[in-house]
């Protein structure tokens, strides 16, 4: 392909699952080098399809709902010696590692499909992506980039390889954007022009700024990541600062718009197998084998337009620039469904009503070969029964009320919670015992006269998470419910009533083993964002499990965050504001938690912490009741610090937090404890001695 072509192409999902049902990707790109001697830009335009098939069913039984496209566009730093070759190895590098990223999520929901009872019934199975896995994916594939970048330059000492990275990952109309450098990634609608990406950037004076993040530059990358859906008539711009600069805001925003109308209007399209792909030969190279070329036809002008214009308006450096919209017009409205619900190949559309809610039912009923036993809860959102296999094995079913079938927001969460669940559980088997799974807050295995098939077992439970488990309910159920283990115990809210305020010990201990569940999720780039006692089981042995994870959001999607529900006392200040939310915050919970245990009262106000973000109130926590319970100075150190209205003035690992609220840690004591509180009454007795001494000397001086 010439440098400089444009094309356009179509990408068709006859199974999709996710709203975009024959979705038209329509593409437009130029690059050229301007006033320099060489561009040192590279973009790449590619189907990242699984295993090469030329159809969206795999092996004739599993469905992959989409070919992901994806778009990259990177830019040589100047700075560097070899800024052609470092965007070269970046677009290529990132295609490599997440196209097989993809293939073997892929195969692994396959692997997982086929021992599902549908297979027998000769159905198709739906693999569906999920938001929260390919933001992981994403991101392993750029810090892989960075390292391939960046640890050569240390270690071997060839010359500095730095590139900015701005890409998407199309699946459907769930689009994903990862971004580092200076290109900008802009949404454009008719009327409207929306800037999706943050200029890395360090800004002396006036000037342009230096380049504050690249990829290798540093060991860890700073990648902006986000996920939204594009809509119908909406279109994507990716382009360099050397287009941008170049452009005023208002005359920029004008042109776009009029492309974005006349790309999404566009008839010449060109059709394409979901396996082709297209690369530019700016910086790409061969085909890595993911796909075959594809034939290019000359279409719209708009990149090549806006590149010549700002080449006129006096633009040194290299001019790049794509587009991207996509006209789907068997878009479903209710896009939610095709994702919560069974699609059927015969179906036009998704309803509501293929899954039943299991309500109302009475002790003795039957739900997919399940038996129930005990009707644990009924609310206004849901209920939850305890059931009995085949085995007498005992379980959980957790099922939406009747109220909130007209609620999609809340079944979608639903859904979610499920997925999110099972995705923690480590397990495969719907029939697993669930009682069967050893306590992992245990730490009976630090005995060394245990015998080798005890530490083995325990070893295993260590290594698993004090999070709820989840199993896959059956495959031909018409029910929407949660299935997972039963435990016996009561939640901490239950224990607290009973046995609160709790010495510092005891309380280190629950810490610890809400601290060490929580983590397991954060390593899983999670936040829960709903820690509270009633959501934290204890169970008899003593272990900790953590449910509910219906709040639960990525870390890594960090617009993906909302505001609490529930009870506010436990929440961070940071959810009532724009600040950005993280590991602190499910760590503000948790002291909260243990603030709570040692007093026996909550530290703040739901009014105090919804008022926190606010210049004129800040938090303050009452330390004094501590002092009364006797709390250890490290221990009040650390829950003041963990409490901290400032995100960054708090711990940022949980690890952290615990090892200076450990009792036994003197070595981070910075203020000691006053003597008064300490030994009060040798205090008092000292000044009555002084001052009894005082008064003899002046009546013998005086007399």
């Amino acid at each position: 392909m010439k440098k400089g072509d444009t094309q356009d192409f179509k990408t068709t999902d006859k199974t999709s699952h996710h709203s975009a049902d024959n979705a038209l990707w329509l593409l437009d790109f130029y690059t050229m080098q301007g006033r320099k001697s060489e561009n040192q830009d590279s973009l790449l335009i590619t189907t990242c399809l699984p295993y090469g098939q030329s159809t969206a069913t795999i092996n004739g039984s599993v469905q992959c709902p989409h070919a992901p496209l994806l778009v990259l566009m990177a830019d040589g730093v100047s700075a560097c010696q070899f800024p052609k070759q470092a965007s070269q190895l970046v677009v290529n590098t990132i295609t490599h590692h997440l196209t097989l990223a993809l293939e073997n999520l892929v195969r692994t929901e396959y692997e997982s499909a086929s021992e599902n009872e549908s297979q027998a019934n000769g159905q198709k199975a739906l693999i569906s992506f999920d938001d929260n896995q390919i933001a992981i994916l994403i991101k392993e594939a750029v810090n892989r980039t960075n390292d391939v970048l960046y640890f050569p330059q240390v270690y071997e000492r060839v010359p500095p390889l730095l590139s900015t990275l701005s890409g998407l990952l199309c699946i459907g109309d769930r689009i994903h954007l990862f971004h580092t450098g200076d290109s900008r990634i802009y949404r454009i609608g008719m009327d409207s022009m929306a800037v999706l990406t943050k200029d890395h950037r360090i800004h002396r004076g006036q000037d342009k700024g230096a380049l504050s993040a690249a990829v290798g530059a540093d060991t860890r990358i700073q990648l902006q990541q986000s996920v939204f859906t594009l809509h119908q008539n909406e279109c994507l711009a990716l382009m360099t600062d050397g287009v941008y600069e170049s452009i005023t805001a208002s005359e920029l925003q004008f042109e776009l718009c009029a492309a974005a109308s006349a790309l999404v209007q566009s008839t010449t399209i060109i059709d394409q197998d979901p396996v082709d792909q297209q690369r530019s030969d700016v910086g790409i190279g061969e085909s890595s084998g993911v796909g075959e070329s594809l034939d290019i036809s000359k279409s719209l002008d708009i990149s090549k337009s806006l590149c010549e214009q700002a080449f006129s308006e006096g633009s040194y450096d290299n001019l790049s620039m794509m587009m991207l919209g996509m006209n789907t017009p068997m878009l479903h409205k209710q896009t939610f469904k095709a994702q919560i619900y069974k699609t059927d190949d015969n179906a036009s559309s998704h309803d509501i009503h293929r899954y039943q809610l299991p309500t109302g039912l009475e002790i003795g009923a039957q739900i997919d070969g399940f038996t129930v036993k005990n009707i644990i809860a009924r609310t206004a959102r849901s209920e939850v029964y305890l059931v009995e296999d085949s085995n007498h094995h005992a379980f959980v079913i957790k099922s939406p009320s009747l109220d909130t079938i007209t609620d999609g927001y809340y079944l979608r969460e639903f859904l979610k919670e499920r997925k999110i669940g099972l995705s923690l559980s480590k397990h495969s088997r719907a029939g697993e015992p669930a009682y069967n799974q050893a306590d992992p807050n245990d730490l009976s295995s630090d005995n060394s006269l245990i015998s080798i098939k005890t530490n083995q077992s325990a070893s295993s439970a260590l290594s698993s998470s004090g999070l709820l488990r989840y199993y896959p309910v059956p495959a031909s159920s018409t029910y929407l419910y949660h299935l997972t283990e039963y435990i016996e115990g009561e939640s901490l809210r239950d224990f607290m009533d009973r046995h609160a305020p709790c010495d510092v010990w005891q309380t280190y201990d629950l810490l610890t083993k809400i601290g060490m569940a929580v983590r397991v999720m954060h390593r899983n780039y999670l936040l829960h964002q709903d820690i509270k006692p009633e959501n934290i089981l204890l169970t008899t042995s003593g272990a900790v499990k953590l449910i509910d994870f219906g709040s639960a959001s990525s870390l890594i999607l960090k617009d993906s965050t909302r505001p609490p529900n529930g009870d506010l006392h436990y929440a961070a200040p940071e959810y009532y504001s724009d600040a950005p939310k993280g590991v602190y915050s499910d760590l503000f919970s948790i002291a909260v938690i243990g603030y709570e245990l040692l007093t026996n009262e909550l530290p703040f106000s739901s009014q105090d912490l919804m008022s926190s973000h606010q210049a004129s109130h800040t938090l303050t926590l009452p330390a004094q009741s501590l002092r009364q319970h006797r709390v250890p100075t490290a221990s009040q150190q650390a829950l003041m610090r963990a409490l901290h209205s400032n995100t960054q003035a708090r711990y940022q690992a949980i690890g952290e937090f615990l090892q200076d609220f450990n009792p036994d840690n003197t070595s981070n004591i910075r203020d000691p404890e006053p003597l008064i509180i300490r030994h009060p009454l040798l205090v008092w007795h000292s000044i009555c001695f002084i001052q009894f001494v005082i008064i003899l000397s002046l009546l013998a001086y005086f007399l």
